[in-house]
């Protein structure tokens, strides 16, 4: 149909209407998937990308965030881009700045409730930017299946977790020799983020060496 959008046209004029706003500030946009919300994230800087990879959507004690208010915006003196709204666990709120220097409020009122500010400083983020290229390499699995039905992966997934309790990713692959091999990565992705298992990227990026562990049964 004549003047219809497609998701990758409406993705494309996002980017170039947010590019425009900025008044062609040198720093990169990125339009990401966010596993952990199902939906797109249009970032404004390469910190904005560390600090959600690693701080954010690979968390799995991090159970949603939000871009911060602009209410709270005001108060706290940083622009919207620069910060974020999250909730862990425990249902504790916190607002991280990715900025430097101290915050000079330490808590503040949000409408989920009062929140612990956490400012997140540049020598935080270089010190993962390793791992924050990782994920989002790992990340891009997740979304390759992001329109499909991942369940029949997810319950076989399930089911050789609880076997090993730990392993590498070719014992998954091994154990699920019937399934495609891009489908069980996106799979334990999807696991990670949730905060089923523990996938370790800390030395190298998604592989077949890659270890991970099982953490669904710590909840209990």
């Amino acid at each position: 149909m004549a003047g219809v959008q497609t998701l990758p046209s409406r993705q494309r004029a996002r980017v170039l209407e947010a590019y425009r706003g900025r008044g062609h500030r040198n720093s990169n946009l990125w339009l990401v998937y966010s596993v952990k919300q199902d939906q797109d994230l249009l970032l404004h800087s390469d910190r904005s990308l560390v600090h959600w990879l690693t701080f954010l959507e690979s968390d799995p004690d991090v159970t949603g965030f939000a871009p911060i208010p602009d209410e709270l915006s005001s108060v706290l003196n940083v622009g919207p881009a620069a910060a974020m709204v999250l909730e862990r666990k425990d249902r504790q709120l916190e607002v991280h700045l990715v900025a430097s220097g101290a915050p000079e409020l330490t808590t503040v009122e949000t409408h989920g409730g009062p929140a612990k500010v956490r400012v997140i400083a540049p020598e935080d983020l270089q010190a993962r930017a390793r791992l924050a290229v990782r994920w989002l390499k790992a990340i891009g699995y997740a979304g390759l299946f992001r329109f499909k039905d991942l369940t029949p992966v997810s319950n076989q997934l399930t089911l050789a977790f609880t076997r090993r309790w730990s392993g590498t990713v070719n014992d998954l692959v091994d154990d699920l020799a019937g399934l495609n091999r891009a489908a069980i990565l996106a799979g334990l992705v999807k696991a990670a983020i949730g905060g089923h298992v523990e996938l370790d990227l800390s030395s190298h990026g998604l592989c077949g060496a890659s270890g991970w562990k099982w953490t669904r049964w710590d909840e209990r």
